[in-house]
């Protein structure tokens, strides 16, 4: 169901929840909330609608966190912290309108707290230069100008698929050598590419026939999509010989991990678009075997051995 085919709700209450609803979304949708995030809002918010009515409440103004966690645990009772997070995103959303039209005098889901998830288990997979080296070197000699390009991007700059299938000729400077890369949030984010990167952008747009303004089109004359880039990247790595499937987030996860080993924690948030109080840049932050083991020559074990055996 899409964001357009959501219909309007009616309560026979005193304080028409349902109406509020509906503004909320509305607001959001003028506000560049994507269709996915606005079908995921409505379906939690309906379902607060419901929950409001059973519970025989007439004045939202009386609402506790209390209420809310009731809620919140009655079409959550397993736990799950991914539907419990997007649930708190919903109320916050909800709430934070009615506070800001002065329907309510405390908003009580500003006490509502993300859960948080278990520690990630396994490092992200990333290639080694050597690896990624053979990669690019199959798709140049291999793959068509247009590929080697979306996956030079995917490689340098760290661009999510749907980052680059939204990629514009006006979002794209190559003598300034920067893009601009629709990211979540529903922000462009300047990103700087290399000299080597421009160079190819500016190859690739040189042979550009159509009038489009979309950067890169299928063979039927459309915009790609996330699943042509996926499909064409796992041909190549599987043609290339790489021991290990090999996807976009691979090939992010790449990025970031060689530029957190060079260059630290605070310029690799910034190059991935992570918020300055995010700690998702945090596990990129691994050590590299080749950066650890040359320190590990320099304990004072080492040299106390090295010492006594002499």
């Amino acid at each position: 169901m899409k964001p357009s085919e959501i219909k309007e709700y009616s309560l026979s209450v005193s304080f028409d929840l349902a109406d509020k609803i509906n503004a909320c979304i509305s607001a959001e949708r003028t506000r560049g909330l994507s269709e996915r995030s606005l079908k995921e809002l409505h379906i939690h918010l309906f379902r607060f609608n419901t929950f409001f009515r059973e519970q025989g409440q007439s004045d939202i103004r009386s609402f506790t966190a209390g209420f809310l966690k009731e809620f919140i645990l009655h079409i959550n009772p397993s736990g799950s912290p991914a539907q419990c997070k997007a649930i708190v995103w919903s109320l916050r959303k909800l709430f934070a309108y009615l506070s800001l039209w002065g329907d309510i005098s405390e908003n009580p889901a500003w006490f509502l707290s993300h859960p948080k998830n278990s520690p990630r288990r396994k490092l992200p997979d990333y290639l080694s230069a050597s690896h990624l080296r053979r990669l690019m070197e199959y798709v140049t000699d291999h793959g068509t100008l247009q590929e080697l390009t979306i996956i030079s991007l995917l490689a340098t700059v760290g661009a999510r698929p749907v980052e680059i299938c939204k990629l514009r000729r006006k979002d794209v400077d190559c003598g300034q050598q920067y893009i601009f890369l629709s990211v979540k949030g529903n922000w462009y984010k300047r990103t700087p590419i290399s000299a080597v990167m421009a160079e190819l952008l500016e190859d690739y747009m040189s042979t550009i026939t159509h009038d489009l303004d979309v950067l890169f089109l299928n063979q039927w004359g459309r915009p790609v999509d996330t699943r042509y880039i996926e499909r064409r990247l796992k041909h190549f790595a599987s043609e290339a010989g790489l021991p290990y499937k090999v996807t976009p987030n691979t090939l992010r996860h790449t990025f970031a991990t060689h530029a957190a080993n060079r260059h630290g924690v605070i310029i690799t948030r910034a190059l991935l678009g992570h918020c300055p109080q995010s700690h998702a840049t945090d596990i990129y932050m691994h050590l590299a075997p080749s950066k650890y083991r040359p320190l590990m020559n320099c304990h004072p074990y080492q040299t106390t051995i090295g010492r006594g055996r002499k």
